[in-house]
């Protein structure tokens, strides 16, 4: 591979390992990068994380990525070709319109074999709470004094881990690499104790 002429010697070598980068589809750790997926995936892999931690604010952390990876997922699920999808005008729709989209054919139709999101009335009611109760108090904190019963936390872990599962592995909407695939597999386990 031939170089310009007149090129410093130092801006090559950074050049080179661009190019490397690139070829390798990474960036240079300078850079954070990622993409829809990946961000989904992500987001329940820290909420595992969280799960089986021992940390004293653990909770709040879980129940964020937790949130965080439903939210992604059902974006990564109405998506499809068409960004326009999950928006509402120059905003992403909030996570319960996703979620709503999500059970809706003209959203999920979106090959020959997708399938609808159908949440029973248990599913739509803790993961509901879920979504709108305890994710804003505990990411939208206000001064006070709070206390969620942990027990409860737990018991929207299921319902909301089944709905993840649904959206990523078997609504066939959502493209993932192999490895992505087994971290979403692992992750689910450990949530769904399997």
């Amino acid at each position: 591979m031939g170089y310009p002429r007149g090129i410093p010697l130092q801006h090559l070598k950074i050049t080179s390992g661009l190019h490397k980068a690139a070829r390798e589809n990474r960036m240079p750790s300078r850079y954070y990068r990622t993409e829809t997926t990946e961000n989904a995936v992500d987001a329940l892999a820290q909420s595992t994380r969280f799960y089986k931690s021992h940390l004293k604010h653990k909770w709040k952390w879980f129940v964020i990525c937790l949130h965080d990876a439903l939210y992604s997922f059902c974006i990564c699920a109405i998506w499809g070709t068409n960004p326009d999808r999950v928006m509402r005008g120059q905003n992403l729709v909030s996570a319960r319109e996703a979620l709503i989209r999500c059970q809706s054919d003209t959203y999920m139709q979106q090959y020959v074999h997708s399938t609808t999101l159908e949440m029973t009335e248990h599913e739509k009611e803790m993961v509901g709470e879920f979504l709108v109760w305890v994710r804003d108090n505990l990411t939208h904190f206000s001064p006070k004094l709070w206390s969620i019963e942990i027990a409860w936390v737990k018991r929207v872990v299921k319902p909301t881990a089944h709905v993840i599962r649904f959206l990523a592995l078997e609504s066939g909407n959502v493209r993932m690499t192999a490895a992505q695939r087994n971290r979403v597999i692992r992750a689910l386990a450990a949530l769904e104790g399997k």
